[in-house]
């Protein structure tokens, strides 16, 4: 036989299973949320609908380990919330009851805290509880593995009535909606914190890099490649008051190759292995020497369901043809990635001698901007004069 309390959670998930079609509106866009905000603002109408009546709404995000969250959203709003919540975990009795029930999916309050009647004699509730307005409520608690990720909790003030297990039921359901929401924003927040840290990493390398769309138009491009790019349409004595990412013009001859791996990629039959090269397709400018690009297909293989992209890296190999300006030791190139493309410039004019007012001339850029590049070259590379930065560099 069935005991009772399994009958009564077997009845509560067919009630709730049964009102899944009342809730169909609110979790479309809890499934379309790609950010933090746009997830609190469709869980909040959401969790307004299946627990009301509710005299408050809170999400908490962003937990390190069993820390307070790091982000908090709460309707009605809060003046200085972040420092309201922070002084409110100090004796936040739900804390220590979650620590010590380690992957729990759900509480109510009353479990944790007593009857009304109790809660209301304690400090948390004369200090924060009471102002916020709620005497009861009931959370949702999401897990990687022992540690908190994320939570919710809805709320109910004095004379509306306590969570019933319907609205325990109903949390359940819920729950696993909101959990897949979770994870997915997430992952898109890793995916775009590592793809800041990459685009940060390769905007100063002193290598030109583009990556371009399917239709050519560029997804990204380091400092160096937008000069590159200006350098190649213009020429170097031009390019110098041309470069901007505004106005960032793809060569032709760039483009022709990006078009010609185009064309071999529509003509390879998508559900078997491509047969054109996956090297690096070397393209050289047509009449400046030591000008060279290099472009390659991204995303190409058969299985992908994005459209294939394309990566353009642009090098400058004039200088050491032509034993130009930078006549940089190749043991000590590196010195210069820690500078901008613009500080680099500057610092081969320092090592040929150029005084800043001579730099300024010929980089048109007024004699204060110089100065203050020259500063920078040097407190980044920790040296205090033009000697000492020729003495490494050289």
């Amino acid at each position: 036989m069935k005991t009772k309390s399994k009958k009564m959670a077997e009845e509560n998930a067919m009630v709730a299973s049964a009102e899944a079609g009342r809730w169909e509106q609110y979790l479309f866009p809890v499934h379309a949320a790609t950010g933090a905000e746009a997830l609190w603002r469709a869980v909040l109408p959401l969790l307004n609908a299946a627990f009301a009546p509710c005299s408050r709404v809170t999400l908490f995000l962003g937990h390190f380990g069993m820390r307070e969250a790091r982000l908090v959203f709460t309707d009605p709003p809060m003046e200085n919330l972040m420092d309201w919540y922070r002084e409110r975990g100090v004796i936040n009795p739900f804390t220590p009851f979650i620590r010590s029930h380690r992957r729990l999916t759900h509480y109510r309050f009353a479990d944790v805290v007593g009857p009304v009647s109790v809660f209301k004699k304690t400090e948390f509730y004369q200090r924060f509880a009471k102002a916020e307005g709620w005497d009861n409520g009931m959370s949702g608690v999401f897990w990687d593995r022992d540690e908190v990720k994320a939570m919710f909790s809805v709320y109910r003030g004095p004379g509306q009535p306590d969570f019933s297990d319907a609205d325990v039921a109903r949390l359940t359901y819920l729950r696993a909606h909101i959990e897949t929401a979770i994870n997915r924003v997430q992952e898109l927040h890793v995916e775009r914190l590592q793809r800041k840290v990459l685009e940060e990493f390769s905007r100063h390398i002193p290598i030109g890099m583009m990556l371009l769309d399917w239709d050519l138009n560029p997804l990204f491009t380091n400092t160096e490649a937008v000069r590159e790019c200006a350098v190649w349409q213009h020429g170097p004595a031009v390019a110098r008051g041309l470069v901007s990412r505004d106005h960032l013009l793809l060569p032709p001859v760039i483009r022709d190759a990006c078009m010609a791996l185009r064309e071999m990629i529509l003509l390879a039959n998508a559900k078997e292995k491509p047969v054109f090269p996956h090297g690096l397709e070397r393209v050289s400018h047509p009449t400046l020497a030591g000008r060279v690009a290099s472009v390659s297909a991204l995303n190409a293989s058969p299985g992908l369901m994005a459209k294939p992209g394309f990566l353009v890296v642009l090098e400058d190999r004039s200088s050491a043809e032509d034993g130009g300006p930078a006549r940089v030791p190749a043991e000590k190139q590196r010195l210069l990635w820690m500078l901008s493309p613009s500080e680099r410039e500057i610092a081969l004019l320092i090592c040929e001698g150029c005084s800043n007012r001579e730099i300024a001339t010929r980089l048109k850029k007024s004699l204060l901007t110089a100065k203050k590049q020259v500063t920078s070259i040097f407190a980044k590379l920790g040296v205090k004069s033009r000697a000492r930065l020729m003495m490494l560099l050289r």
